[in-house]
Parts: C-alpha cells; structure tokens; sequence
C-alpha cells in the first residue's frame, strides 16, 4: 500500500521520520507541501505516524503500515480534538489519529496542531517555538519577535537585500549539543486558515542566532540592549504565544512540566544570545541598527 515517507531534519542533528497511512496520505502530503519537506527512506529518527480517523491505534493491518515493530497496548491518549496524539514510554514514536471533523480551516488548524510533538522535543533538548519572523544577514540569523499584528511581517518584508526573510511569524530554535542555537522557519498558518495565499516554508533552512529584537513601533527607529532577566521573561511571553494553543488540551502535570522547561530554557538562551528591544518607525531603515548589532556578534 501507498505510504508517505518524508523526512524534517533540523540543524542539532535531530528529526522526525513522518509516514502515513494510505488513507491520511493525501493531507500528509499537504502538511509536506506546506513545509517544503523531501522524501526519504526509513532514517534513525524517531517516526511521527498520521492515521485517518477509525484507524486502530497498534493494528498494523487497519493502516497498510509496518507498524509491528510498536507495541500493541500501553499507549496514552491526549486528546487535542480535532488531532489525537498518542505517546508510549517504551518508545520515542509519536501517533496522531484525525479528529472527525473535515472542514477546511480545522484541517489547517490541524496542521498546526501537527507540530505539538516537534515542539515539545526541542523543549527536551533547550530549544523551544518562537512567535517571531526569522532573517539572516551575512550568514548570522535574527529573530524579531512581537505580538500578532504589531510589526513582524512588516519588518521582515521592508528587509533589503542581502537581508534574507525566511519566515514571518513562527521559528522553531534547537539548541545543540555545543550550545549553540540556531533558528528555522515555520509556517505562517493564518495564511491558509484565512486562505490568503499558497506560500510555502523550506523549514529545514536555518540560521546560527545571533540576536533576538523585541518590536515596538515608535518615531525613530532605536535599538536598546535588555539585560538577561528582562530577555528571559520576553522570551518565555514569546515562546507562550505558540505553545498556549496546545496547552489547554494537555493534563495539567505536563502542562506545568513543559511551562517549566520552556522559562528554564528561555533563561539560558538570554546568557548566550543577546537581546534587545527594537524600536521602528514607519520610514527609518532600523535594518541598519540591526546590522550594527549582529556584526558585534
């Protein structure tokens, strides 16, 4: 039977092996088109399995999947409604099984519901998502970060050549096992729900970070250096703004284990990475006050 093997690797050497089955295959390979993700062959990574809804949950024959390898009983639901997860403590493969509903913005709203696991494995291993467009500059990544509808998007489409905007809204950071952090983009998901474009993602781009902007919109443009304590915080608001969605369908332990991860990490990404507050007006070129500031680092 038809399966859908592609492949998302991220820049600390970890990933996820995502198939399908031929029944879930038709959105996986939307989710893929999405996140410009490639086709590949079985890899070590662990698998992020999709299954249509009534598909059974370790019976390898009601999916067309060689799933024997999995156990067959153990397996704890988290019922994010229109996305269920399944996890096992015996093995890192994470199973999602569609909710009932098929209307067009929950199935998007799905697909961002789809990157729960990916998430809270980099909150593992001292990375976490990022409410933030993400550019590069001569080879050195920048975040700007901001609530929705105050700037972001603005920013990064004002950017100048050689300034390179990969994403607008959504960056995943993962920390490696040297300690550095770099940044890729994800997908600016109101962009399907509210189906104002077919842009796509090339998620497996990154860029080493080398500063994080706070933005607020002002009549000059102005760059002000915050101290680790007050970057902690904004990181921590930050990374909130993506994980909120996804909170309220967990049990409150893990609620509150992956709350104290996320502050955990944010305050060691504030010792390596600076950051600032940017201040932009709607005619100055802040890019320049950037560029100052990523090539001190």
């Amino acid at each position: 039977m038809r399966t859908t093997p592609y492949t998302l690797k991220l820049s600390n050497g970890h990933g996820w092996h995502i198939i399908a089955s031929k029944q879930a295959a038709p959105w996986v390979d939307r989710l893929a088109t999405v996140m410009e993700l490639r086709r590949t062959e079985q890899n070590g990574y662990p698998k992020l399995i999709f299954l249509d809804k009534g598909e059974e949950v370790g019976n390898a024959s009601s999916t067309g999947l060689n799933m024997a390898y999995l156990p067959g009983s153990g397996w704890r639901l988290h019922d994010f409604k229109w996305l269920h997860f399944y996890s096992h403590d015996d093995v890192p493969d994470k199973i999602c099984r569609f909710g009932n509903d098929d209307t067009h913005g929950l199935d998007i709203v799905r697909m961002w519901q789809s990157l729960h696991p990916i998430y809270e494995r980099a909150l593992g291993n001292g990375g976490m998502p990022f409410h933030a467009g993400l550019a590069e500059w001569n080879g050195k990544g920048a975040l700007f970060a901001a609530s929705g509808g105050t700037g972001k998007s603005t920013c990064c489409r004002r950017l100048p050549s050689p300034w390179r905007a990969l994403g607008d809204d959504e960056a995943l950071i993962v920390k490696d096992k040297q300690g550095t952090y770099t940044a890729h983009p994800f997908p600016t998901w109101s962009e399907y729900i509210f189906q104002r474009s077919e842009k796509t993602w090339d998620v497996e781009q990154h860029a080493p970070l080398s500063a994080l902007f706070f933005l607020e919109q002002a009549d000059r443009d102005e760059v002000v250096a915050i101290g680790t304590g007050k970057a902690s915080v904004y990181i921590t608001e930050s990374s909130t703004q993506i994980c909120r969605r996804n909170w309220r369908h967990l049990d409150k332990k893990e609620e509150v284990r992956q709350k104290m991860a996320m502050f955990d990490n944010a305050c060691a990404l504030a010792k390596e990475v600076p950051a600032y507050i940017l201040r932009v007006s709607l005619t100055g070129e802040f890019w320049r006050l950037v560029e100052e500031v990523v090539t001190s680092h």
